[in-house]
């Protein structure tokens, strides 16, 4: 049996710093809360590393403390880019529930020196009986 790809959401956005520097901003967990409005971040105060797991919470208390939606990950692999050398850096982690399951990324590609474009993506699908496709097609909507 041939297993299909999931259904990937991806947006990408160029941004008017080096790719090292964006790496490091948009890649670190402890910092995903500047980004997503009503989340807070529970995990490590250490830097993102491959096997280290964290939780992110968001709903209109979140931030306060209060109980919200859920979302545990493992970082898989965490490989800075390099302008200079013309590499793309990945981050990719591994959502483990309690609602969601697949995986997640963001890749920084250097354009030029003072220039890169980041691109986050997921793979993810409702923990469930639910199809699929069905299922990340609708997940997939509401990310996007």
């Amino acid at each position: 049996m041939t297993t299909r790809p999931a259904h990937r959401v991806e947006v990408s956005r160029l941004v008017p710093v080096d790719a090292e520097t964006a790496f490091a901003r948009v890649t670190d967990p402890r910092h995903h809360p500047r980004w997503v409005p009503l989340t807070r971040y529970d995990g490590p105060t250490a830097a993102p590393a491959p096997g280290v797991g964290f939780t992110m919470v968001s709903g209109p208390g979140a931030r306060r403390g209060r109980a919200g939606f859920v979302d545990r990950m493992t970082t898989l692999q965490h490989v800075a880019p390099s302008t200079a050398e013309g590499t793309v850096g990945r981050n990719v982690v591994r959502k483990d529930g309690p609602a969601l399951s697949g995986t997640a990324g963001l890749d920084v590609v250097p354009v030029d020196a003072g220039r890169s474009r980041v691109v986050w993506w997921e793979e993810v699908r409702l923990v469930g009986p639910w199809p699929r496709r069905a299922n990340e097609r609708a997940v997939g909507l509401f990310l996007r």
